[in-house]
């Protein structure tokens, strides 16, 4: 009896020890933290001890720490994550282009509008300006009339959003949004203008260029005309300018015999010899060179703007032709075609602008083969000679 209980406590003992070693012996067992060698070579792993006397064998035991990496030596570089992003590369300062800067550089000699006063001629140098004969220079007065400084229309948007708005059954006459009165500032510049001639430049080819050409000035005041009806009786009203006047000018002219139109074309050598022709004292302004503020003139200071527009390639067959100039005024009307607003879209939605232009006639009877200024009259027979109206 006494032998089967130690052989059976022998037995229990060995499989105790046994046990122990296969859990020694167990590479998926988590085993002590170890610390890095110093040495670049990794240290090779160390077996975990085996528990303490009285300790759980099926405890797990302190997590151990991967195996250290090499150490990277210090003179070579980490190796690139094809994968990352590069920094992004600095691109190269390209050369400024005139004219062509951003943000565009402040313009000088800017009035309230952005745009540049237009400079004033100043006094003639010795010698002075060249003096016109009477009749030479035709002037066109302002054009502002009453029916310039108001229109009545309806609050389209309004109606469309409430097409009933503001009214009431028992009074039929208030329709607070229909035919509202509106009132504009209206002012236009005072315009002159010399016979239209020609002049030929040089071309490229060597062959002479046909230049039409236009001299002309504005002023601005030193007061505006205002035509109104009184009492069935029209009188002007001459009101004072106390502000300068934005210019943005345009000239058009129009063959009716080809019915072409040929817009206006800057050419500066011609501009150069039209001047020598003109005025050599006289500095005239292109189309661009004019478009600005023009500044007040006064009873004491008259500060007339002295320009020329040019076109080439006129049709020789022209002999009736119209110059149109834009931007004499700011006069304005506008439209609401029905349908063209619609609630929910921006406001002025299908709004028709059109603003007041002028007009200016010319006949010239002559032909093809010998094309003389001499030969252009300002009017056409059984037509006006200027008219203002509204494009």
């Amino acid at each position: 009896m006494r032998a089967r209980v130690a052989i059976v406590c022998l037995s229990g003992l060995l499989l105790t020890a046994a046990a122990e070693q296969v859990w020694a012996q167990n590479p998926f067992a988590p085993s002590a933290p170890a610390t890095p060698a110093p040495s670049a070579t990794p240290p090779a792993a160390a077996a975990p001890s085996a528990p303490a006397a009285g300790a759980n064998p099926f405890a797990p035991s302190t997590p151990a720490a991967s195996p250290a990496m090499p150490a990277t030596p210090p003179a070579s570089a980490p190796a690139a994550n094809p994968f990352a992003p590069s920094a992004p590369t600095a691109t190269p300062a390209m050369p400024a282009v005139p004219g062509n800067d951003t943000p565009a550089p402040a313009v000088e000699n800017a009035g309230e509008s952005g745009f540049p006063i237009v400079p004033e001629q100043g006094p003639p140098p010795s010698g002075g300006y060249r003096i016109l004969a009477p009749g030479v220079l035709t002037k066109i007065p302002s054009p502002v009339t009453v029916d310039d400084l108001q229109s009545v229309h309806d609050l389209t948007e309004v109606l469309a959003a409430l097409p009933t708005y503001g009214e009431r059954p028992a009074v039929p006459n208030r329709k607070p949004a229909r035919a509202i009165r509106f009132m504009h500032d209206v002012w236009g510049l005072e315009f002159a203008f010399k016979p239209i001639r020609f002049i030929q430049i040089p071309g490229a080819d060597g062959k002479p260029r046909q230049i039409w050409y236009m001299v002309y000035n504005v002023r601005n005041g030193p007061v505006k005309r205002v035509e109104y009806d009184e009492a069935q009786e029209s009188k002007v009203k001459a009101v004072p300018v106390t502000k300068p006047f934005l210019f943005i000018p345009r000239f058009e002219l129009h063959s009716f015999d080809v019915n072409k139109t040929y817009v206006e074309k800057v050419i500066p050598e011609a501009v150069a010899a039209i001047q020598q022709r003109e005025d050599k004292n006289r500095k005239l302004l292109t189309t661009g060179e004019m478009t600005g503020e023009i500044p007040v003139s006064t009873p004491e200071v008259d500060r007339t703007i002295w320009g020329v527009v040019t076109w080439e390639g006129v049709d020789p067959r022209t002999d009736r032709f119209s110059i149109t100039v834009y931007g004499l005024t700011n006069a304005f009307r506008y439209t609401d075609p029905e349908g063209g607003y619609q609630a929910g879209t921006p406001l002025g939605t299908g709004r028709k602008y059109e603003f007041q232009v002028l007009t200016l006639n010319f006949w010239r009877p002559s032909d093809t083969r010998h094309e003389h200024e001499d030969e252009i009259r300002f009017g056409i027979p059984g037509e006006v000679d200027y008219s203002w109206s509204y494009r």
